[in-house]
């Protein structure tokens, strides 16, 4: 099972043939996002309006063919392991990608990503380039 972060799904929206040959070949009754990534994505819209017009279609097209995972109690204690973990390696990230890395944890989900930086803090969490 798949967890696309907010790269992954604006990696799709911009075209990107290895993601979109990823998509191709995976069946969308294994990929998720999150109520995270859905956050990310409608404040980055709102900061370019422009960006809605272009893309508020094929978003909403892939939120119905994709499953949504909220950050729910259990990713929260996961989450709040993991920050202190990071705190004490001296190696903090940014609280989404924290939160969207816990829900995956929770799950037992791979992330698809192309922000590797980040996520390879996480430990013990499993993650993906498809934009490669």
């Amino acid at each position: 099972m798949y967890i696309l972060d907010t790269t992954a799904v604006s990696d799709y929206l911009r075209g990107n043939q290895g993601i979109i040959d990823r998509f191709r070949t995976t069946s969308f009754e294994i990929i998720y996002t999150t109520s995270i990534t859905k956050f990310e994505l409608e404040y980055g819209l709102t900061k370019k309006p422009g960006l809605r017009q272009a893309y508020a279609a094929q978003l909403d097209l892939l939120f119905q063919q994709i499953g949504c995972l909220d950050f729910d109690r259990d990713s929260a204690i996961v989450a709040a392991a993991v920050k202190h973990q990071l705190f004490i390696d001296g190696t903090p990230i940014s609280i989404e990608d924290l939160m969207i890395g816990a829900i995956a944890l929770h799950y037992d989900f791979t992330v698809v990503t192309s922000n590797t930086k980040h996520f390879k803090k996480i430990e013990g969490l499993v993650f993906e380039d498809w934009k490669s």
